[in-house]
């Protein structure tokens, strides 16, 4: 019997992280200037997407025999990586967006991250307050999914 893989990541801890960087992007207008006003934040955002899908990757989501030390090998990777996304995303929450790709940027990451951090924090996702933040992103992000 297989058990499920935790990765130690406090998830009101996650859920926290969400949303501050969503309230670090609502405020703020984006401008028609150059991408080098946001190249730090492009540059953190493209070193979340690489974690964040190293985690998503199938060497991550295969099931192995409980205890196994491929199984304990795989789970200390997970839990390092996601460690690591947590901390990209705090970085991102401090960074205010200063142009239409920093504010896509952050949107993006918000709606690959949100629905899996609500289900998990047990939080309906056809709630009226979730619908409105995904309607949001989607707005920020051309519908983008």
């Amino acid at each position: 019997m297989s058990q499920p893989i935790t990765s130690g990541l406090s998830r009101r801890g996650a859920f926290a992280s969400v949303l501050a960087a969503t309230a670090a992007a609502l405020p703020v207008m984006a401008s028609a200037a150059p991408h080098a006003q946001d190249a730090a934040l492009l540059a953190l955002s493209d070193a979340f997407w690489q974690v964040h899908n190293e985690i998503w990757s199938a060497d991550y989501l295969a099931e192995h025999e409980y205890g196994s030390s491929e199984q304990k090998r795989l789970e200390a990777k997970l839990g390092q990586l996601c460690r690591q996304e947590g901390l990209l995303v705090k970085q991102l929450a401090q960074i205010p967006a200063r142009t239409q790709s920093g504010l896509k940027a952050k949107a993006a990451i918000l709606q690959s991250l949100l629905p899996d951090i609500m289900r998990d924090c047990y939080l309906s996702d056809d709630s009226g307050e979730f619908l409105l933040v995904m309607s949001l992103l989607g707005d920020l992000t051309g519908g983008a999914a």
